[in-house]
């Protein structure tokens, strides 16, 4: 059994048995054991890292499926959420998985933790200008996902300074909590 079919293996286990699949069920669904998948493959965290990136080749594809030549911007920026929702769903318990699975429990606790505050201030500020209450709610998760990522590669690159950074996302996010339409 090569690298390829453990991990189709894989997929099928996280499929059927869920986001939790352990190595075990993987092994048995691969009908090898599980010191076959760690030579193979390497732990977890190799196998998490591997279908992250087959899950992302896929969501690639699909975005550059959905992408038409001269069509209008945001009817392809709807296409490509769209896209990459469906493929989301379409591979859910992968796609958790990857990206929420045991080992990132106390990331994602962590993650709840620190953005509580910001999500309730951005969805009572976006409500208060005239928004659904669950469309805020939907655009806080989304903005503050934003700012961690950015924040994150701002810390990691150091691309520019503390005040740069600050201005921009304020750009970036306060047209959104001030106007109301589309």
């Amino acid at each position: 059994v090569g690298r390829d079919q453990l991990l189709a293996a894989a997929e099928r286990a996280i499929r059927s048995e869920g986001p939790d699949a352990t190595m075990a069920e993987i092994a048995s669904e691969a009908t090898v054991t599980k010191p076959i998948v760690y030579r193979t493959i390497g732990d977890r965290e190799a196998l998490t890292l591997a279908l992250s990136e087959q899950l992302i080749d896929r969501i690639n594809a699909a975005v550059e499926a959905e992408r038409r030549e001269g069509s209008d911007p945001r009817e392809e920026f709807v296409a490509a959420i769209r896209a990459y929702l469906r493929t989301v769903v379409a591979d859910r318990n992968l796609f958790l998985f990857v990206y929420g699975g045991q080992e990132a429990e106390v990331v994602h606790q962590l993650v709840d933790r620190s953005s509580a505050q910001m999500i309730e201030l951005f969805t009572a500020a976006r409500t208060a200008a005239g928004r659904d209450p669950v469309a805020a709610h939907s655009w806080a998760h989304a903005i503050v996902g934003a700012l961690q990522m950015v924040t994150l590669m701002w810390l990691r690159d150091q691309y520019c300074d503390f005040d740069t950074v600050a201005d921009d996302l304020t750009q970036l996010l306060w047209p959104g909590v001030a106007t109301v339409g589309d």
